[in-house]
C-alpha cells in the first residue's frame, strides 16, 4: 500500500512538474553546462594539466554548476576563468529554480487540499454532509472512539476545518455525483447526512437531504446511510432513498426535555451516556461464539461480573431493550451494553 501511495505520489509531482515545463527547462540547462564543459575543454586542455580527456571536463561542468568545487579541477586561463563564472551563476538559478518548483508543488498540493479541491483516497472511511456544530460534534465523538478512522467532510465552506491527515474536505454540493465520488463515496462504509438548519425552511432542507441521499444510494447501495430528518412528516421519503437510520432532530430534543423535567437524573444520564468523553457509554459489540444458545439472563450476570451492563440486543434490524430475561441469543445477535470502556 505504501508503494502505491508512493508511485501516486511522485506521478501528481511529475504532472505538476509537466504543466510548469519543469522538464524543458531542466533539459536547456544540462545542454548549456553540456556545451560550456566542452568549450572550457577547448580552452583549458592544453594548458590545465588536471585535464586529461572531455570526461574530466564534463565533471568539472557539472560539480561547478552545483557550486560543490571539490577543487580538484580549476580554470588555469582567463577565458576558463570566465566559463566557471557564467557555469557557476547559472548553477545557482538552477537548483534555486528546482528548489522553488518542488516546493510549490508541495505547497499547491497542501492549499489544494485545504481548500477541498484534492479527491479522498481513503476506503472504509465515513463520510459527513454537512459542517456545523453537530457535525463538528460529531466528528469529535468519532476521534475520541478512534483515533485512527478516516472522515470525508463535504461542504461549501472556504477551508477544512481541521488540519489532520486522517480527515479530508471535499467542497461542493452533496447531492452532485460528482462531488461524491470525489470523496470516493463508492468505498466508504458509512455516510451521515445532516440537514442544514440555517435555512429557516425545514422542508427545502429535508428536500436536499432526500436528493442527497438518493444520490449517495445510486452510487453505493451498499452503504450504511444515516440522515438527520428535520420534519417527520418527511421520514417516508427517506425511506424511498434507502436510508438504514434517520434521526427526527426535532422530536429527540423535545423528548429528552420532556423527560428531563420529569425525572431530573434522566438528563444528566442522556448526557453520559451519549458522550464517550467522559463517564458510562453505550456500546454495541456482535455477540461472541461463547453466547450463543444463551439466555439473556444469563448473558446479563456475565458481563456484571466485567462491569458492564446489557441493556438490549439488535436482530434483523429490530433493537430489543429490556427484553425478558428468558430470551435466547442467537447467532448474528448484536449485545448493546453501557460500561466505562469498549469492552470486546
Amino acid at each position: 500500500m505504501k508503494i502505491i501511495n508512493l508511485f501516486t505520489f511522485l506521478k501528481k509531482i511529475h504532472v505538476s512538474m509537466v504543466a510548469a515545463k519543469f522538464y524543458k527547462s531542466l533539459l536547456i540547462v544540462i545542454v548549456f553546462i553540456v556545451l560550456c564543459s566542452v568549450l572550457f575543454y577547448q580552452v583549458e586542455h592544453v594548458e590545465n594539466p588536471n585535464i586529461k580527456g572531455l570526461d574530466d571536463s564534463l565533471w568539472w561542468g557539472f560539480v561547478t554548476s552545483t557550486t560543490v568545487g571539490y577543487g580538484d579541477i580549476y580554470p588555469m586561463t582567463s577565458i576558463g576563468r570566465i566559463i566557471a563564472m557564467v557555469v557557476m551563476l547559472i548553477g545557482i538559478g538552477i537548483f534555486g529554480f528546482i528548489t522553488a518548483s518542488v516546493a510549490s508543488i508541495l505547497v499547491e498540493k497542501n492549499l489544494k487540499k485545504g481548500m477541498g479541491l484534492l479527491d479522498v483516497k481513503f476506503e472504509n472511511h465515513i463520510v459527513i454532509i454537512g459542517w456545523n456544530f453537530r457535525s463538528k460534534s460529531i466528528i469529535e465523538e468519532l476521534i475520541n472512539e478512534d483515533e485512527d478512522i478516516k472522515i470525508a467532510l463535504i461542504d461549501r465552506i472556504d477551508s477544512n476545518p481541521y488540519d489532520s491527515k486522517n480527515i479530508s474536505y471535499i467542497k461542493g454540493d452533496p447531492w452532485n455525483d460528482k462531488v461524491l465520488t470525489r470523496a470516493n463515496i463508492q468505498k466508504a462504509k458509512i455516510a451521515i447526512v445532516l440537514g442544514d438548519k440555517e435555512k429557516n425552511n425545514d422542508e427545502l432542507t429535508d428536500g436536499k437531504s432526500v436528493l442527497t441521499c438518493l444520490a449517495i444510494d445510486r452510487l453505493n447501495p451498499d452503504i450504511y446511510l444515516v440522515t438527520e430528518v428535520i420534519n417527520h412528516e418527511n421520514v417516508v421519503h427517506f425511506e424511498r432513498a434507502n436510508v438504514n437510520d434517520f434521526i427526527v432532530s426535532n422530536q429527540i430534543e423535545s423528548k429528552i426535555l420532556v423527560r428531563s423535567v420529569l425525572y431530573k437524573g434522566v438528563n444528566k444520564a442522556f448526557k453520559e451516556l451519549i458522550t464517550n468523553s467522559y463517564g458510562n457509554e453505550i456500546y454495541e459489540v456482535e455477540i461472541e461464539p461463547k453466547y450463543i444458545g444463551q439466555s439473556y439472563e444469563d448473558i446479563i450476570k456475565e458481563f456484571l461480573s466485567i462491569n458492564a451492563t446489557v441493556i438490549g440486543f439488535f436482530r434483523n434490524g429490530e433493537t430489543y431493550l429490556n427484553p425478558s430475561r428468558n430470551v435466547v441469543l442467537k447467532e448474528e445477535d448484536h449485545l448493546i451494553y453501557i460500561a466505562s470502556k469498549k469492552l470486546i
